[in-house]
């Protein structure tokens, strides 16, 4: 892990774990995870310029300000198609954070409260749609496991 990833996981970590507890969520290495994979770390366009780390697009509810962007999604498997969708903007990362405490907080996520694992969190999550990446679950496990769990160690 470099200086720049610790600094992001410690710096998303502390945003996760304030609004945690004030959802129902028992899970935040996973959250964590989620935000280094959808963001790389912190260092992808959307997150640096518009502090959306979770890659969380408009929809029909959103009534915030966005950035149209290309993004990459896997509708027939192991095949990614490239698309442009509309993504959410937000301030800071506090904002976006919170952005995805309220995202969740919805009938369709209402099975993500009270768990525990990380694992059981991701399937949970991609099974109720949020995600198309047939790899998704996997990719955000290493990072519980090589990155988040690491730095929680050394915490």
């Amino acid at each position: 892990m470099n200086a720049n990833q610790e600094e992001f996981i410690s710096l998303i970590y502390a945003n996760c774990e304030r609004y945690a507890d004030q959802y129902g969520i028992k899970c935040v290495p996973a959250i964590v995870a989620q935000a280094c994979s959808e963001s790389n770390f912190g260092q992808s366009t959307l997150s640096k310029k518009y502090h959306n780390y979770f890659g969380l697009k408009c929809g029909s509810y959103w009534k915030g300000k966005s950035v149209n962007m290309k993004t990459k999604e896997e509708y027939t498997y192991n095949q990614l198609t490239t698309i442009r969708d509309n993504f959410r903007v937000y301030e800071d990362m506090r904002s976006g954070v919170l952005g995805y405490f309220i995202f969740t907080n919805t009938k369709r996520y209402a099975n993500l409260k009270g768990i525990t694992d990380p694992r059981q969190y991701l399937e949970t999550i991609v099974a109720d749609g949020y995600a198309t990446d047939h790899r998704y679950v996997q990719k955000c496990m290493t990072i519980v496991e090589d990155y988040v769990y690491h730095w929680l160690d050394r915490r």
